[in-house]
């Protein structure tokens, strides 16, 4: 199952990225505002077709997590929650993953595939064809 996790050491970075991006935000040392407009929005499948990609939104939406907008996250990309827990699950010891039931493997497998689907499908029908229209 660990195959199918982000690698340990990119999750460890990104939690800990948005973890200082929401403490630096809560304290009132930096806004999230100011994150956002500071990096460069750029999405090479935007740029070559004009169509928003299934990742687009992501940055904005995670920096909107980091403030606790959830509604916010949502409207810029609903599968960032989903991202967010990936990252968390990826965090967690090697040997925790290995006490799961031994069945665990094969659902997490059918979720991914599933979440998968559904991501293509809102890219599809929310972003792709109003894009043609």
């Amino acid at each position: 199952m660990e195959r199918c996790l982000i690698p340990r050491k990119i999750a460890l970075i990104s939690a800990g990225v948005l973890l200082l991006i929401a403490i630096l935000h809560g304290a009132g040392v930096v806004c999230t505002d100011t994150v956002r407009a500071a990096i460069p929005l750029f999405c090479p499948f935007k740029a070559l077709t004009g169509i928003p990609c299934p990742g687009c939104g992501m940055t904005r939406a995670l920096l909107s997590l980091a403030k606790g907008d959830f509604q916010g996250a949502f409207h810029f990309n609903p599968f960032s929650f989903f991202l967010v827990f990936m990252v968390l699950i990826s965090m967690a010891p090697g040997g925790q993953l290995k006490r799961l039931p031994p069945g665990a493997p094969v659902v997490m497998n059918c979720l991914y595939v599933g979440l998968l689907f559904m991501v293509l499908a809102y890219w599809f029908f929310e972003r792709l064809l109003p894009a043609v229209s």
